[in-house]
């Protein structure tokens, strides 16, 4: 088919801190799988194995667990300054080839052959796929007639709770867009590139993603994707060379490795976690290797912190300790 992908994984992910003190975003587990598996997968089940990945934010971390994948011929591009995503993918892009652009930190099952389809017949010079949203204000809205793409606006608070067609993240481009991507200065696609391709007349065009979709950069977001993909578990991932699979026990995703002692309900247990017997945890996800004591509900718990998905930054650990080890039901804290 001819085409090069681009892994945009670059990204600090401060929506989703803490998580990412203690692992880069394209490496925080979904369903105990690390969230950059469900974008290689897409992208090799369209048949495409020439993939690079663009880094920036902990890149060691994602050299060595990418490294692993096999029947992938992964290539790796590091900026010393952040270049903004478009500026990402002039730097890392080595070809003459259209190129398939993926975020390493969105999840979704629209078929990539579709797009770089579309993308030809159309005769366009970047097609993006969309997607409807329930809120507006988290994304960059997109405005189209028939497909062809006519206006772009960037994510605004005034949009919340806005239902309309957002950005999806997910780009074929015509090789002569690099072209139009300054070298040295941020430059971002949606904010920079596409506003200037269109008042330039270049053809836009969308595909629309009528089945799953997910950001995984906030913390609810996050926390929706591991329980929607451990009903599924997404799809058929990579070989790869230490993958570790867990197993369904009792309605609880639990990964091997992980020792569970105390009492769990519709909980996702993350690699070599362990949930001692004084715990009782239920609709949480438990980060691997991490170490429960206490009790809570509806919760992320990583190391020194159990958030509620909704409330970055609210340490429930020192909640769960003032109250003597008691139950910490985060939906009587904040609304969920």
């Amino acid at each position: 088919m001819l085409v090069k992908a681009i892994i945009l994984a670059g990204g600090y992910g401060r929506r989703i801190m803490p998580l990412t003190h203690y692992k880069p975003k394209p490496l925080l587990p979904v369903a105990n799988r690390p969230v950059i598996d469900y974008v290689t997968a897409r992208i090799a089940k369209a048949g495409i194995t020439d993939i690079t990945i663009a880094l920036g934010y902990k890149p060691n971390e994602i050299v060595s667990f990418t490294e692993g994948y096999l029947d992938l011929n992964i290539k790796y591009s590091t900026e010393d300054e952040p270049c903004g995503t478009a500026g990402a993918v002039k730097l890392a892009a080595d070809t003459d080839e259209e190129i398939i652009v993926c975020s390493a930190d969105t999840i979704s099952d629209c078929d990539i052959l579709s797009l770089v389809r579309a993308h030809r017949e159309n005769r366009a010079f970047v097609t993006m796929e969309t997607t409807v949203t329930d809120d507006l204000g988290k994304y960059g809205e997109v405005i189209s007639d028939k497909g062809l793409i006519k206006e772009l606006r960037e994510k605004c608070t005034t949009n919340s709770g806005k239902r309309g067609v957002a950005n999806a993240g997910t780009y074929v481009l015509d090789p002569r867009v690099l072209d139009y991507i300054p070298q040295g200065v941020f430059f971002d696609f949606s904010k920079d590139l596409f506003p200037y391709l269109l008042k330039a007349g270049k053809r836009i065009c969308e595909v629309r993603n009528n089945g799953y979709w997910r950001d995984i950069g906030g913390l609810a977001d996050y926390y929706k994707a591991n329980f929607e993909m451990a009903r599924t578990f997404g799809m058929k991932p990579v070989r790869h060379l230490s993958r570790r699979y867990g197993s369904y026990i009792n309605g609880s995703l639990i990964a091997s490795g992980a020792v569970v002692s105390g009492r769990i309900s519709e909980c996702i247990i993350g690699e070599d976690a362990v949930i001692a017997s004084s715990a009782r945890l239920k609709n949480c996800i438990v980060l691997p290797g991490e170490k429960v004591l206490n009790s809570y509900e509806n919760c992320i718990i990583g190391r020194d912190f159990a958030v509620s998905p909704l409330q970055s930054g609210v340490n429930l650990n020192n909640i769960s300790r003032h109250r003597g080890n008691k139950t910490v039901n985060s939906s009587k804290i904040f609304r969920i």
